[in-house]
């Protein structure tokens, strides 16, 4: 029932709001978004982070869905003031600093991988070990899970996908590019999330980062073999990692309902968004984040 009446209030916005375009005497804009949270709360939250990216110029775009979890998670833009271009650069103490100043973090305890393209996750559940503030880096690893609060959980990526887990307490994310999808680390992390929390697949929430968007990713024919989300066009062929993921993902129980975010193309948002196949060796590197907050 309260779903129903959200219907007809979202509706009644909307169509007060594409009259107050016509009539401005009415805030017809603020109308359409508000009618629009009330029907697809998911999708508006999605099109509010495009808008803001496009127009707003954020330095962080936090997933603000996931805050009713108690939990800080989403990615940084190209206005971010860190530019680094390799994880190992974050071993650096002075790229530490600046990195803690820009974030302004609550906490400073932060994990951070090599990041080799593999399909390997690991599982962070001993707190004594991350007592003390400061940077831990794991060697040869692409995506992490932790049930600590205040441990942040950190991947860099510039058209490499990022994907973020959360549910009964667990959070992780992985750096999903082309070799670790055919790994299956989505499908890794989620399996191993499950395991360690108990919960079904279909009971963890899932968010997607930026990614290089299917237009721009030009492939060999030899990725046919390997995933389905292939596509030829003019003798070209493309590849959608950030479907390939989403499918696999829906395909191991995950719910598309439970799913947010993706549809940020590092290419077509460059002004935002640092992609390597645009921009080479001078691309920077998007931090991934998420946190249970304490």
């Amino acid at each position: 029932m309260k779903k129903f009446f959200l219907w007809v209030a979202g509706i009644f916005c909307i169509v007060v709001g594409v009259a107050g375009i016509i009539l401005p005497v009415l805030p017809g804009w603020a109308l359409i978004f508000l009618g629009l949270s009330m029907i697809a709360p998911v999708y508006t939250l999605w099109l509010t982070r495009k808008i803001s990216l496009r127009f707003l110029k954020p330095r962080i775009i936090h997933l603000e869905e996931w805050k009713i979890f108690k939990v800080d998670a989403g990615f940084t833009t190209r206005r971010f003031p860190v530019f680094l271009k390799k994880t190992k650069d974050l071993s650096d103490p002075a790229c530490q600093t600046r990195f803690l100043k820009a974030f302004g973090a609550s906490s400073h305890r932060f994990v951070f991988l090599s990041q080799v393209h593999g399909g390997r996750v690991i599982v962070l559940d001993d707190p004594e070990s991350f007592s003390r503030h400061g940077f831990y880096h794991f060697d040869d690893a692409d995506g992490v899970i932790t049930n600590i609060r205040g441990l942040s959980l950190l991947i860099m990526t510039a058209d490499c996908l990022s994907v973020f887990f959360y549910t009964k307490g667990w959070i992780g994310i992985v750096h999903a590019g082309w070799r670790g999808t055919k790994e299956d680390i989505g499908v890794k992390a989620l399996k191993l999330i499950c395991e360690k929390s108990g919960a079904a697949p279909s009971d963890v929430k899932i968010a997607f980062g930026p990614s290089i968007g299917k237009d721009h990713y030009e492939v060999g024919k030899e990725f046919k073999d390997s995933f389905r989300e292939v596509t030829e066009k003019n003798g070209k062929y493309y590849f959608d990692l950030f479907l390939e993921n989403k499918r696999r993902l829906i395909e191991a129980g995950a719910l598309e309902l439970n799913m947010a975010g993706g549809g940020f193309c590092t290419v077509d948002q460059g002004s935002s968004l640092y992609s390597f196949r645009k921009e080479k060796d001078a691309a920077g590197r998007m931090f991934s984040f998420a946190t249970i907050l304490d």
